[in-house]
């Protein structure tokens, strides 16, 4: 009982400061332009810079070097549950235009705007490494697989979907971010003090914004196009059952550190992915159904959170 209600209190972190962005929205104090604002300065300030200092500060170089043996497992759980996704895509009969963004949706994850914060919120900064090495393999197969599947589904001409475009999606400046901090810790890299204190306060900003932006985003959206029908329950069950699951079966081959597993879980348990919609709406798929989803799935994975928390104290 006192797990549950320990990771209620660090959902309710996200909820208070999700419904406050809400409410600045609400009342004008946040726009459009304000969550471009935020969206921007997370991912190109304040997370790099915040993924530089945890890196440092959270592992030593034989225990990052043990850690990455762990990438297998969000790598091959996201792509069995692509694998799944399609294959629901094609009993359930998802509909041309849709079913690209349905894998999509299906089997990856919000990392950065609600994933993080949440690790955070419910293990400490020391979750943080382990959710960007679950990010690694989440934008990666975004930006390849994930872009692949919509273009395809559009346009099935199309043939030219990894450019330099991609691969400049794939280095974003996170992750690049995250390279910089393990490069540190490989080669016994410390920062000057006055370097690593302005990173640090400037990469605490990361996790108040990333919340206020899926707030205001929230707000934009609106709860008016939302249609529960079988594409919207199949996605809430690969969001929220199958992919989470594949993380704990793939667990049972590659041991990884507990702390790792369940970092991993909650990561895999994330709402739809914000660049979704983005992507539907870029390549003319059904950008609707991934905004409703985005939101929906935001919401419940706040109230699944503490049932998460218990169960992973419990296996």
């Amino acid at each position: 009982m006192d797990t549950f209600f320990s990771a209620v209190q660090g959902v309710l972190i996200i909820v208070f400061i999700l419904a406050l962005g809400y409410y600045l929205s609400k009342i004008g104090w946040f726009d459009r332009q304000t969550s471009d604002l935020f969206a921007k300065l997370v991912i190109n300030v304040s997370l790099p810079l915040n993924m530089i200092v945890n890196m440092s500060t959270t592992f030593t170089k034989k225990q990052l070097e043990h850690s990455v043996r762990g990438l297998l497992i969000p790598f091959l759980s996201i792509l069995l549950s692509y694998m799944i996704a399609y294959i629901f895509a094609s009993i359930f009969k998802i509909k041309k235009g849709r079913k690209g963004v349905f894998v999509v949706i299906f089997s990856l994850s919000n990392t950065i705007f609600v994933g993080l914060p949440m690790a955070q919120a419910l293990f400490g900064d020391i979750a943080t490494p382990y959710a960007l090495l679950y990010y690694m393999a989440n934008t990666t197969i975004l930006w390849t697989l994930g872009v692949y599947s919509v273009i395809q589904d559009v346009n099935e001409k199309e043939k030219n979907v990894v450019n330099w475009d991609t691969v400049k999606r794939i280095f974003n400046p996170p992750l690049l971010g995250f390279i910089i901090g393990v490069i540190f810790v490989l080669a016994n890299i410390s920062l000057p003090k006055f370097l690593f204190e302005s990173f640090k306060m400037i990469g605490n900003l990361t996790t108040p914004l990333s919340i206020f932006y899926i707030g205001t985003v929230i707000h934009e959206m609106g709860f008016d196009k939302f249609k529960l029908d079988k594409d919207a329950i199949l996605v809430f069950i690969g969001r929220f059952l199958i992919t989470p699951a594949l993380v704990l079966f793939l667990n049972i081959f590659i041991p990884v550190p507990k702390l790792m597993r369940d970092v991993f879980v909650i990561m895999s348990a994330m709402p739809v992915l914000v660049n979704s919609a983005i992507i539907a709406r870029v390549y003319g798929a059904d950008y609707e159904f991934a905004t409703s989803m985005i939101t929906y799935t935001t919401i419940l994975s706040v109230i699944i959170m503490p049932f998460y928390m218990v169960l992973l104290r419990i296996i």
